[in-house]
């Protein structure tokens, strides 16, 4: 995974992320994190490994109140099936104050 900013197309570093897996009828806590200067993160968990629904939430609130903005999304969420991720396949994410855009590409 990869988030980009938007508004000046500059990688996001600092963002808090988190993983969970939905099992048993609740989402269930997989991994947190945090993006580093280029803008990824080193999530030690790989959905392709198991099988079943995801979702990523990102804390986009945070981020973007330290850099002086009003953000209309307080964390954007991207529920996805482990199945559908394929080898070296990329889940970038493009994050700005007013909205945001994610296309899984292989």
């Amino acid at each position: 995974m990869s988030v980009t900013d938007g508004t000046n197309g500059q990688p996001v570093d600092g963002l808090p992320i988190r993983l969970e897996r939905f099992d048993l009828d609740s989402w269930q806590p997989v991994w947190n994190g945090i993006t580093r200067a280029d803008g990824r993160s080193d999530c030690a968990v790989d959905p392709r490994d198991v099988p079943g629904a995801f979702r990523l939430t990102l804390e986009t609130a945070r981020y973007f109140t330290t850099l002086g903005q009003r953000p209309f999304y307080s964390h954007i969420t991207v529920d996805f099936s482990g199945e559908e991720i394929v080898d070296r396949q990329e889940l970038p994410v493009v994050v700005t104050p007013r909205g945001y855009t994610v296309c899984a590409v292989g």
